[in-house]
């Protein structure tokens, strides 16, 4: 019959492609017949593979892009974070810059007042922990409508009646009288106890105003990092500073290559600060003026004149420079001095040598050797900068001993005894012992020898 002709020659196509490594789409249509593939079918699998495989491709280029971003996240959340921290203590200073701008001391005394009485309500609570009452509200908490209210609240006519527009712009009146702007009376005192200052309300904002600034530099945003501090130097005492303010500006001009900004900084300050930011800085600058670009005003006789101003502020940073690589070897644990005071020569200046302020020194060709020579002429009683540089203000060991004597006058000021602080001590008496040792060394090797 026709029908198994057909089924006989269908099976045995499907056979012979079979036998010829052709592939059966396994597919059965209707009446159970098998397909077989042709050239079309070949075409359209092989496009889809080829489709496929352009889609691999492009998956592994959306994975190399999604690893490249994952890889600097991680920068960029820090980023973010500190932006934000930025912008928390931007509103922290506009809360607290207002209060000041208008500032009453009875007001203060009053909210003062609140303050420690709800402190003492919650301390109460907190020693006899009791149940809320859930009763009637009293008479006092009424709040009466329409008929119920007093008479002296809707008879302009009544003696008791008080207008309260007229009591508010009379309160508005005396407050105005006693209020006093705090930045205008005590510009230059914000560090200081005495004279009137609110403390420690004065400190908090120079306080976050450092803390602004610090975060601005982080986040690159030297403009206001600027401003936060130029401001802060404006308010904090220019002979007895609390912040270092100055001396992050000096780091900030350097670091930005604004030599011009950082000498009007340090001209505006007063000759006697001891900051070694300021004074290495500024002879650094005048060394680079007078011998590299050979500039108008800048001589041999400024640059070494601001030289000895640095040496005789801090005699330890000089030795420091003249001999970094001595001091680099013997030197550890440089890392854990931040933030130090110029009251601590010795921990200032390590932590001075150990910034980012020595690439500039090695950098600059010829500094390291001219700080060296000025350094040897002095110890050997040779006039250096125009005689302003003796001997005895190279005589390292009594100042040693002394930054010793200071360290540990200023731990046994306080009475507390405290784990953080012996380990202070201790930091200081090792620098002290390592900085010794770098001198003992450079005596052995002969490196104060008069050639």
């Amino acid at each position: 019959p026709k029908s198994f002709i057909h089924s006989f020659s269908t099976k045995s196509t499907a056979t012979f492609y079979s036998a010829m490594g052709k592939k059966v789409s396994g597919k059965r249509g209707r009446s159970g017949d098998t397909e077989v593939w042709g050239s079309t079918d070949h075409a359209v699998r092989k496009a889809k593979q080829e489709r496929k495989l352009e889609l691999s491709e492009k998956q592994q280029e959306r994975e190399r892009r999604s690893a490249l971003l994952t890889r600097g996240s991680k920068q960029k959340k820090e980023e973010g974070k500190i932006r934000l921290h930025a912008k928390r203590v931007q509103r922290q200073i506009d809360t607290l810059r207002k209060r000041l701008e208008k500032w009453d001391d009875e007001e203060e005394k009053r909210i003062k007042k609140a303050q420690e009485a709800a402190e003492r309500k919650r301390l109460e609570e907190e020693r006899n922990p009791t149940e809320k009452k859930r009763g009637r509200k009293g008479p006092e908490t009424w709040k009466l409508k329409g008929a119920a209210r007093p008479a002296h609240l809707i008879y302009d006519f009544d003696t008791r009646y008080v207008d309260p527009h007229i009591k508010a712009h009379e309160e508005a009146k005396q407050k105005a009288q006693r209020c006093r702007n705090i930045f205008v009376v005590c510009k230059g005192k914000f560090g200081d106890e005495q004279g009137g200052v609110p403390q420690p309300f004065c400190r908090e904002f120079l306080s976050l105003l450092m803390q602004l600034g610090n975060l601005s530099v982080q986040g690159n945003q030297l403009k206001t990092a600027r401003q936060a501090f130029l401001e802060c130097m404006e308010l904090d005492s220019p002979s007895n500073p609390i912040t270092p303010a100055r001396c992050q500006l000096m780091r900030m001009y350097l670091e930005s290559n604004r030599p011009e900004s950082a000498r009007r900084l340090w001209e505006r300050l007063p000759p006697e600060d001891t900051s070694v930011w300021i004074r290495y800085s500024a002879a650094l600058i005048e060394y680079v003026s007078w011998k590299i670009l050979g500039e108008e005003g800048s001589t041999a006789t400024t640059a070494e004149l601001l030289l000895a101003r640095a040496i005789k502020a801090n005699m330890f940073c000089a030795y420091y420079l003249a001999f970094f690589d001595t001091f680099n070897d013997v030197m550890d644990y440089t890392d854990d001095i931040e933030d130090a005071h110029e009251g601590f020569p010795l921990e200032e200046a390590i932590e001075y040598c150990n910034s980012e302020q020595m690439g500039a020194w090695q950098g600059t060709e010829g500094a390291l050797d001219w700080v060296r020579e000025t350094l040897l002429q002095a110890v050997h009683g040779i006039p250096a900068a125009n005689g302003d540089l003796l001997p005895s203000d190279l005589d390292w060991r009594p100042k040693l001993a002394k930054a010793k004597e200071q360290s540990e006058a200023s731990e046994d000021s306080d009475d507390e005894d405290d784990s953080d602080e012996e380990a202070s001590k201790a930091d200081v008496e090792m620098f002290a012992g390592m900085f010794e040792t770098a001198m003992e060394m450079l005596e052995e090797t002969g490196a104060f020898r008069k050639k």
